[in-house]
């Protein structure tokens, strides 16, 4: 009888002991409430995450944390988000955006670096106003809104007689897009109305504020075939007129003093309209450079701490720069 007591109490015992692990296993995942580990919490209604006050972040600061200053990179850094197919073969560079003040002066730089024709009508340019705070009367900050150009048409041919065939701006494989805040020229005798592709002839408009200048790359007088047939007086002073030179305009003393035959020849193979007419079937006439207008009546990109950022026509990012 003594032995069946030991051996109940010995099972008691060790059936206690297992109890004892089972419930002290369970209570690692039935803690009291409010304590550390697991368990229902009740959260904090006094404070939110950060991303609950997001909304008011302007998107362009998600894309400078790793852009380098000036025309260095020209992707940004999207993590892939919202970045453009043509990031990459499309650059931007700042051009003189943080030096000049007048619209038709002020001007950025698109430039194709890829390897096929690439369409910008319809890409959009935009400031990084809104990325920039105003402190208002009452002492509190406000951010403006962003200013934003979407680029328009153009035409491949600066045609003499002013009637431009326009379509969307293509840029070729190595063309680049001087692209002016203001403008276009409509104050001249030839009225520019849209934005275009360069030529050789366009040194002879040297009357228009063209930032940067327009290249002097019109042919010497001297390699017309005519000239052959002026007389001596007439040879000897073409040998001086300098490339897209129109006597008429920046010579008249000299000029008056030449003989009538020579005039003639100067009025009709000399300036913008002629030097056209006798060249624009050479296989080098047109070049690898446009002038696009935005029409803006006043500058777009500040003087510092600019982020300049070129969009596609889907919206997606192509390049972005700031300084």
């Amino acid at each position: 009888m003594e032995k069946g007591f030991l051996k109940a109490a010995l099972v008691i015992i060790v059936a206690g002991i297992v109890a004892f692990i089972v419930l002290a296993k369970m209570a690692q995942y039935v803690p009291a409430l409010g304590g550390e580990g697991g368990g229902i919490r009740i959260p904090d209604s006094g404070q939110g995450s950060l991303d609950q006050y997001s909304g008011h972040t302007n998107p362009l600061l998600d894309f400078t944390k790793n852009i380098s200053t000036g025309s260095g990179s020209n992707v940004p850094n999207t993590d892939g988000k919202g970045r453009s197919p043509y990031a990459g073969s499309v650059t931007l560079s700042t051009g003189n955006a943080s030096s000049a003040i007048q619209p038709f002066e002020e001007h950025v730089i698109i430039q194709n670096r890829g390897t096929g024709p690439v369409s910008i009508t319809g890409w959009k340019l935009e400031n990084g106003k809104g990325s920039r705070p105003i402190e208002t009367s009452q002492n509190t900050y406000v951010y403006p809104s962003a200013e934003s150009a979407i680029i328009g048409v153009g035409t491949e041919f600066l045609s003499p007689d002013g009637r431009f065939t326009t379509g969307n701006i293509v840029l070729q494989k190595g063309d680049r897009a001087i692209v002016t805040t203001g403008g276009p020229f409509t104050g001249y005798s030839l009225s520019i109305n849209t934005s275009f592709r360069e030529n050789i002839c366009l040194g002879y408009l040297d009357t228009y504020p063209f930032t940067p200048r327009a290249s002097l790359s019109c042919p010497l007088i001297m390699s017309d075939p005519l000239v052959r047939t002026m007389t001596d007086q007439c040879y000897s002073y073409l040998r001086t007129v300098s490339r897209c030179q129109d006597p008429t305009k920046t010579d008249t003393k000299r000029f008056d003093e030449i003989g009538s035959q020579c005039k003639t020849f100067i009025r009709e193979r000399v300036g913008y309209a002629q030097c056209v007419a006798n060249n624009k079937s050479l296989s080098g006439f047109a070049t690898n450079q446009w002038r696009v207008f935005l029409g803006k009546p006043r500058e777009m990109w500040a003087q510092s701490r600019e982020t300049i950022t070129l969009y596609d026509a889907q919206g997606l990012i192509v390049a972005q720069i700031n300084y």
